[in-house]
């Protein structure tokens, strides 16, 4: 897909933080070294996630995991029956949805094990980190074998 100048393949997100949360964003992403747009997704990405624990907003959650359970059984019927009707770009949003949607469920029920008297399980604290570290790797490797 060709872009056209000023134009960008990527959405945006945006916010209005207080004059005092800015200059701490700033004062942290300038500390660390990376571009600031870059400091602000791993924060977002590797963040603990802290629900507020009204009936709301667990019942968001519940409604998301019945709806993934709902669609995964209807692609589960479609594979089997042999009629799996999503397109690759179908698929690769789904896919893409469900990671993600799992990955944050994962972030939530780790954050929450106080609640319930555990610890967070130590072997997760970077997966993360690590499967993105897997993801550069395979994409250097793909680019050293096609070079």
């Amino acid at each position: 897909m060709v872009t056209m100048p000023g134009k960008h393949k990527d959405t945006t997100i945006a916010f209005r933080p207080s004059a005092w949360a800015k200059a701490v964003i700033e004062q942290r992403a300038s500390l660390s070294g990376m571009y600031k747009k870059d400091f602000l997704t791993r924060c977002c990405l590797y963040a603990n996630i802290v629900v507020v624990g009204r009936k709301e907003n667990i019942q968001r959650i519940i409604d998301a995991l019945q709806e993934m359970q709902n669609v995964m059984k209807e692609l589960a019927i479609q594979i089997q029956s042999g009629g799996f009707s999503l397109s690759k770009g179908g698929y690769q949003e789904l896919r893409e949805d469900y990671l993600a949607l799992v990955v944050t469920i994962v972030d939530i029920v780790d954050g929450a094990a106080y609640l319930f008297d555990k610890e967070k399980p130590s072997n997760r604290k970077n997966w993360k980190a690590e499967l993105e570290l897997e993801q550069y790797r395979s994409i250097l490797e793909n680019k050293k074998e096609s070079n």
